[in-house]
This record gives C-alpha cells, structure tokens and sequence, in this order.
C-alpha cells in the first residue's frame, strides 16, 4: 500500500479516482475542478495494488479544511483511519493549531472515526455538523 502526493504530474490518478466515486458520496469535486488542488496544504491518495483506494486533503478557506472519501468497498478496513492520521501528521508538521471538517448527520461511521481522533462537534446544521480538532 502506497500513500500518493497528488501534484500536477499525477493529477491524472485523482481524475480516476473522482471518476471511481459516487458523486453522492464524494461532493468536494461536485463544484470544483481538479486544479483546486494548487490551493491545497496537502492532497493525497491511497494506492493498493494499483487500486485507488481512498483520498485525503488538507485545504484553506478561511479556515484549514479536512476533506477525505474511502471507496465504499474498502469502507470499515482502516483506510479512513490512515488518511486522517496522515493529515494530522502534515498539519503537526505545518504547525497548524485547527482543522476543521463537515460531515453529514447521517454519516454515523465517519462522525465516529473523527470523534477517535479528538474532532468535537462545534456547529450544528439542518443536514450536518461542523467539526474541529485542536492540533
């Protein structure tokens, strides 16, 4: 297993990876485009086998944004857990004292995996919650 630093070079890997994903599911490419990524702190993907497994990233806007999306296959296997443990470990590194995240309410495992890492709930909405972990 492979953990990917996505650049201009390689960007062709997250176009495969947005084109693999449930728009549902995986939003953030909804209304972007891929390039969005120059804007990134970090963006990553997670490589098995040549199998794009999963995607991370770090952005800013207004405040340091965590975004990540497992493959529904691979969903419950401890990726989601390596994506963020990675993001964190670039953020310590970046000296970065927040990150934030949204997560819908509905999305019972993922708002579990954030609270095992220390995400609190900060901000109720209608459909999902705004998240933070103090670094």
């Amino acid at each position: 297993m492979n953990i990917i630093l996505i650049n201009d070079k390689n960007i062709n890997l997250l176009k495969k990876f947005i084109e693999l994903n449930d728009s549902k599911n995986f939003r953030y490419f909804n209304s972007r485009n891929v390039n969005v990524i120059k804007n990134h702190i970090v963006t990553l993907l997670v490589i098995d086998d040549n199998d794009i497994i999963g995607y991370g990233h770090l952005d800013f806007e207004k405040y340091i944004w965590l975004g990540i999306c497992v493959l529904k296959k691979y969903r419950g296997k401890g990726y989601g857990k390596l994506i963020i443990k990675k993001l964190i470990e670039v953020a310590n590194k970046k000296n970065i004292e927040n990150i934030f995240l949204t997560v819908d309410k509905e999305n019972i495992p993922a708002i579990n995996l954030y609270k095992k890492f220390d995400f609190k709930i900060i901000e109720e909405f209608d459909t999902h919650y705004k998240m933070c972990k103090n670094i």
